[in-house]
């Protein structure tokens, strides 16, 4: 059964989106290349507002990548470019992925908030706007 990943990163200003994506870009290259990768889905929402889902074998796989160069550079910046961040992980029976707004809804009530240095409200009380634009999906895998 696939082990899937969900990211949900907001980036708190214009002024960082250049260096989020540069950041971006260089973890989804190696992302496609790592080992045990089934499948992955990007999407930009409104207000800077970033999702990732992964599929991997098994969960190794992805803490495998989430250790690689790329995406550990990105994640030390993190708590600076973003105001909101949060995961969930899971296995599942089937190969497909669910829709964006089962996706959101899971991440909402199971999932975990990663540190951020300045947290915007929805943030500090753990309540999130729904995805508003599903227009800028793009597949990894």
């Amino acid at each position: 059964m696939p082990f899937v990943s969900v990211t949900r990163l907001r980036v708190k200003s214009i002024f960082y989106i250049i260096p989020f994506m540069r950041a971006n870009e260089a973890s989804v290259k190696e992302l496609k290349n790592s080992k045990g990768l089934l499948k992955g889905m990007e999407l930009i929402d409104k207000n800077f507002t970033f999702w990732t889902m992964t599929m991997w074998e098994d969960d190794a796989s992805m803490k495998e990548f989430r250790g690689s160069s790329s995406h550990r550079n990105a994640m030390q910046h993190l708590p600076d470019w973003c105001n909101e961040a949060s995961y969930h992980h899971w296995i599942q029976e089937g190969m497909e992925f669910p829709d964006w707004q089962t996706v959101a809804e899971k991440l909402f009530t199971e999932g975990k908030l990663s540190k951020v240095r300045n947290p915007s409200n929805a943030q500090i009380t753990n309540q999130f706007p729904s995805i508003k634009w599903t227009k800028t999906e793009r597949k990894l895998k």
